[in-house]
């Protein structure tokens, strides 16, 4: 160092002196803190956590057996939701459609007029089932039923429909054509 300085520093009182040594080794301290001890302990904390969370899930498989469970089950009602046509054929899926869709028509306040079967179709690998409905009642009720025949089955759509005023006041009358998907034979 300067000798000057040293001579500065030297006529300071020892009070000053003691002070500056004090923020000093604050400083280096702060410093230290943050750059050297700061992430390895944080680093530290996090692995013990997991590790306390894998032994706590480790020593007891029920909870996965029981998972495991519900996701088959799941699994299975997809399968059948997916999967179609019953062990009748399509006559009997036709027929089970049909009280389906009546069931729903009246659960939302929709008079069902009629249902025609129409000629089913093949639409990319799966066989179109479809149904020509002559239906009525209030609009809101209407785009109810039409929402509960989409969320009834995953296989129900709703391929078209067409609305008109009714003669009674605030009533629709729509035609509308709802088809059911089903796999063609030998399909994966």
């Amino acid at each position: 160092m300067n000798a000057t300085l040293i001579h500065k520093a030297a006529a300071l009182p020892p009070r000053q002196l003691h002070l500056m040594g004090a923020g000093l080794l604050l400083i280096v301290a702060a410093a230290l803190w943050m750059y050297v001890l700061r992430a390895p302990l944080t680093a530290l904390r996090t692995v013990r956590a997991e590790q306390a969370q894998l032994e706590l899930a480790g020593t007891d498989p029920r909870p996965f057996a029981a998972q495991l469970a519900v996701l088959a089950h799941d699994t299975e009602l997809l399968a059948k939701g997916l999967g179609g046509a019953p062990a009748g054929g399509a006559t009997q899926l036709q027929v089970r459609l049909v009280g389906e869709l009546g069931a729903l028509a009246q659960a939302q306040g929709v008079t069902l007029h009629g249902i025609v079967p129409v000629p089913d179709e093949m639409v990319l690998a799966f066989v179109q089932t479809g149904f020509d409905a002559d239906v009525s009642g209030p609009y809101a009720s209407l785009l109810a039923w039409m929402e509960a025949i989409e969320r009834a089955q995953s296989n129900l759509a709703i391929a078209g429909f067409e609305m008109h005023p009714a003669a009674t006041p605030g009533q629709v009358t729509m035609k509308i054509r709802i088809a059911a998907f089903r796999p063609q034979e030998g399909t994966p």
